[in-house]
């Protein structure tokens, strides 16, 4: 049987094979990550949408691409998942996108170690995690993923140094990206008909961020370390 990290790369692997075998894929996903760190939602909308009824596939591979190529913002694919498919299913589909992402870079800095994750990961964010998650383990992973516009990559690539194991890591983050995930889809649904609906949806994002925020440390401080069935190596 093959170990876990390296069966986690192969989505990634994918994704670099398609863009080293295809010049027109490397050339539309050049586009496209240029449209996201731009920030043009609107033609990032409408460059999805040329793609019809492979949209949803081309949305999935950005965002394994913007993984690997972190710190590039998942918030933007989100948005626009929401603008092109609705709340629901541009919600499904980055949950889906990004749950995909984070196992691909928990995988990679299993398997690579920490000198890669040092290449994406600043020092001072590093160390943060380092604590929390060596010593509270999924459930501050769970309440870091829980603010919106959390790095979500920074995370998952630093949380793979940590003895945490594959399950813990999957439900904390399958869990805790939830709200953010589909508020966001929310947004980028309704801004498109009605502003207060966007501004709301915003609102709504910023207040959930603050919530968790503030909730976090007395959360932290009240369960104390992890138990030791936490610390394993998965």
């Amino acid at each position: 049987m093959p170990r876990a990290s390296t069966v986690l790369l192969v989505p990634g692997l994918v994704v670099l094979a398609l863009l080293g075998i295809s010049p027109d894929v490397r050339h539309g996903v050049v586009n496209a990550v240029d449209l996201v760190l731009r920030g043009d939602l609107a033609a990032l909308r409408d460059y999805l949408r040329g793609f019809g009824v492979w949209a949803p596939l081309v949305s999935i591979a950005l965002m394994q691409v913007q993984a690997i190529l972190a710190p590039i913002p998942a918030f933007p694919l989100m948005y626009a998942n929401g603008l092109v498919f609705g709340t629901l299913w541009g919600g499904l589909l980055s949950w889906a996108s990004i749950f995909l992402s984070a196992v691909l870079c928990f995988g990679l800095a299993r398997q690579c170690g920490r000198p890669l994750v040092e290449r994406v990961v600043s020092p001072s964010a590093l160390a943060w995690t380092d604590r929390s998650l060596g010593q509270f383990g999924p459930f501050a992973l769970f309440l870091a993923r829980l603010v919106p516009l959390t790095a979500f990559d920074l995370l998952s690539y630093a949380a793979g140094l940590t003895p945490m194991r594959l399950g813990p890591f999957c439900l904390a983050t399958g869990l805790g990206m939830t709200p953010a995930i589909f508020l966001s889809a929310a947004a980028g649904a309704t801004g498109v008909h009605s502003p207060w609906a966007l501004a709301g949806g915003i609102l709504a994002i910023a207040a959930l961020a603050g919530l968790a925020a503030l909730a976090r440390p007395a959360l932290l401080r009240r369960i104390g370390p992890q138990s030791p069935d936490l610390a394993r190596q998965g």
